[in-house]
């Protein structure tokens, strides 16, 4: 009855373990995900600022 439970036991501790590190897989496709939209929202910024900045030159240039 003990090897049994025994292995009742490692059982289930195997299938939650295989759970987690599923778990922990997708959480850290999700960060990916998530880092790589952050990382373009900053590009676009910048890239904003930088056509706002030639923007502004053009325009100082134009009324000197």
């Amino acid at each position: 009855m003990l090897m049994f439970a025994d292995k009742e036991v490692q059982a289930r501790l195997l299938k939650e373990i295989q759970e987690l590190y599923e778990k922990r897989g997708k959480l850290e496709a999700d960060i990916s995900a998530v880092d790589a939209v952050s990382k373009l929202r900053m590009e676009k910024a910048a890239l904003q600022d930088i056509d706002a900045y030639k923007n502004l030159q053009r325009l100082r240039s134009q009324s000197s």
